[in-house]
């Protein structure tokens, strides 16, 4: 499960694999892995729920036009991050 230390209006922070704070905002390309260790990388175009440990986020994976929705419990610990704009796309974690 990511841990999310805040839920501020449209955007969320979450706690790093590092243990740094960093904040995930509508319309920021993001990365995590699944608990079932699956790589998912898209657009966030949403947050659902106000409580840290029921908060879902939407989003459009990359090269896709569907939506999808993870609770950041299915979610491995420390996984959910930014992608830089100067990050290399074909670069995976684990």
């Amino acid at each position: 499960m990511v841990k999310v230390n805040k839920t501020p209006y449209k955007s969320i922070e979450v706690e790093t694999v590092t243990g740094l704070s960093i904040t995930i905002s509508e319309n920021d390309e993001i990365r995590f892995i699944t608990e079932n260790g699956e790589l998912k990388k898209g657009t966030v175009i949403g947050f659902k729920g106000t409580k840290s440990e029921n908060v879902e986020v939407e989003f459009i994976p990359s090269g896709s036009k569907h939506k999808e929705t993870w609770a950041v419990i299915e979610m491995e610990e420390g996984s959910f991050n930014l992608i830089e704009n100067n990050e290399d796309d074909s670069e995976e974690e684990e």
